[in-house]
């Protein structure tokens, strides 16, 4: 996944993933096939060569599957479905928990907050609401660029041939990118709300993403490797997310920020 930014608007991405939250998923039948595709992430700080964060994210039937590998989260995405709204079902393995949360309700937090943010005198904050780049985009080189004052992405791109592919990982993304916001209690997710819809708008997806911003010595890069089909591995750890939510204790969102805080 293109899980860079929730990283590049906070440092603390490793605490704010521990709060994501899960639902009640009973009787799922075990993977026999699949061709989904997955997304390998790393985000690196300034010029550091280590990763600060690696995720891997499998997509299959409609379904996404985020893995954090420190520490060990895992997030599921269903998109919205006959009639109802989407919902991110989130899983702490340590404590065995899992808890819900709606896109409906995420959309409404959003939509305060930008209002919210348009109102204060803080130039960021009013430029978060309502984000004014200059786009670029060089078709030859896939190279796109999103250009402020404030801050500006810098993006190396590939085309994808898999429209439908494109379209799961841009909704995917958009509400992701939301719900770290809610959880981190961070500044509106407009700025890369826009980047998603340029990337989309360009049938394109990230190979690398750069965030430079004002006022920060250090520019935050994300680095993505796409891969167009699953192996046997990402099919058994789906198979094991799945067979494992009908066991984990159900907790209302309050209760399972309070107890993924703990570690």
């Amino acid at each position: 996944m293109d899980c860079s930014d929730h990283v590049f608007r906070r440092r603390n991405f490793r605490s704010v993933v521990a709060k994501l939250f899960f639902c009640t998923v009973m009787s799922i039948p075990l993977i026999t096939s699949a061709e989904g595709f997955r997304i390998e992430t790393a985000v690196y700080y300034g010029d550091e060569e280590q990763p600060t964060l690696e995720t891997t994210t499998l997509f299959l039937d409609g379904v996404v599957y985020d893995f954090l590998a420190e520490p060990e989260q895992t997030a599921v995405f269903r998109k919205a479905t006959g009639g109802k709204p989407g919902r991110f079902i989130l899983l702490d393995r340590q404590q065995r928990i899992r808890t819900e949360l709606s896109t409906e309700k995420i959309a409404g937090a959003m939509a305060k907050l930008r209002t919210w943010a348009a109102r204060q005198s803080d130039p960021f904050l009013q430029f978060a609401a309502d984000p004014q780049f200059k786009e670029s985009f060089e078709t030859e080189t896939g190279r796109l660029v999103l250009a402020s004052h404030l801050e500006s992405y810098t993006v190396a791109t590939t085309r994808v041939e898999r429209a439908h592919a494109l379209a799961e990982y841009r909704e995917f993304l958009d509400w992701y990118t939301q719900l770290n916001t809610l959880l981190s209690a961070g500044p509106p997710p407009e700025p890369r709300l826009r980047l998603n819809a340029a990337l989309a708008r360009h049938e394109v997806v990230p190979l690398k993403v750069e965030l430079a911003r004002s006022g920060e010595k250090e520019p935050l890069r994300a680095e993505h490797k796409f891969i167009w089909r699953l192996s046997d591995e990402d099919v058994q750890r789906i198979d094991d997310v799945r067979a494992s939510l009908a066991s984990y204790r159900a907790v209302p969102n309050e209760e399972y920020l309070r107890s993924t805080q703990k570690h």
